[in-house]
């Protein structure tokens, strides 16, 4: 059964608030993209937010060169006050091949519109839209500022949205570490730790370092073997990295009982106009 989407409106006003605190403190943000294995830096990524009074538009940007591998990505994502996506178009090249992915709201504001393009062909996919889904394009330093701020909410039900074949909704499962120390500039300071457990099978995990305001500061990627951090910060431990449980998965909409409510028409949201683009990324 399709339920509407009421947010208590504490909750909301504290989304908000939190979020343009954070993107007042941190208009830009830079990052370097580190392979894990061997600390060696590979690329760099950087994002921006603009408030557009009853939305944010939240701009972000990376490049990442290996040996036989080469990466970018560009993506204009528009989300309303509670940071739900209205509108994310995503642009990138995968060894030297364009591919897009655009999402959008449908009419009613219950289901996204996906047109994805890739290797000279377009398809379209449509599924349900849900409370704190977040698109996550690899090394995408955005994405992990939206997931920092639901961690804040502390979330029973998440998804993600993995730009990938048609467009993968999947569930994620916000796990809250202890806090770590770190410096920042060469200030000491402590920030929060949650690991995000995403998909049931196979799952992976995005490890996120960020401050109470939302501001992200960190996100290791374990599974692919990168880490994407702030530029002028260090963690001073690592922590040990667990790997997701996966004898224990998260339903999946598909199998569960009953479906977290779906959203109803965001607020700042244009009607949508779909376009035949979009980008398909590989994990």
């Amino acid at each position: 059964m399709r339920l509407p989407l009421f947010v208590p409106l504490a909750v909301s006003i504290l989304a908000g608030v939190s979020f343009a605190q954070a993107s007042a403190q941190l208009p830009e943000a830079k990052f370097t993209i580190v392979q894990a294995s061997d600390g060696k830096t590979v690329g760099s990524a950087a994002f921006s937010v603009a408030s557009l009074g009853n939305a944010y538009q939240v701009s972000s940007h990376g490049q990442m060169s290996l040996q036989k591998f080469s990466y970018s990505f560009s993506n204009s994502n528009r989300i309303d006050l509670q940071l739900n996506i209205i509108r994310d178009q995503l642009t990138g090249t995968v060894n030297g091949e364009q591919v897009t992915f655009d999402l959008a709201s449908d009419s009613t504001g219950r289901q996204f519109l996906a047109n994805i393009g890739a290797k000279g062909q377009n398809t379209q996919n449509n599924f349900d839209r849900h409370q704190h889904a977040v698109l996550l394009p690899d090394l995408d330093p955005a994405a992990y500022m939206e997931m920092a701020h639901f961690a804040l909410e502390h979330p029973a039900t998440a998804w993600i949205v993995i730009p990938k074949q048609n467009g993968l909704l999947v569930p994620a499962m916000y796990n809250p570490q202890p806090d770590v120390q770190a410096t920042f500039q060469g200030q000491p300071i402590t920030v929060h730790h949650t690991s995000v457990e995403i998909s049931g099978e196979n799952s992976i995990s995005v490890e996120i370092y960020y401050r109470s305001s939302g501001t992200i500061y960190e996100a290791d990627l374990p599974e692919q073997n990168f880490y994407v951090i702030r530029d002028g910060f260090r963690l001073d431990n690592r922590p040990r990295y667990v790997p997701p449980r996966n004898n224990a998965p998260p339903p999946t909409q598909q199998s569960q009982g009953q479906q977290p409510p779906q959203y109803s028409m965001p607020q700042g949201a244009p009607q949508p106009q779909i376009q035949p683009e979009a980008l398909v990324q590989s994990y």
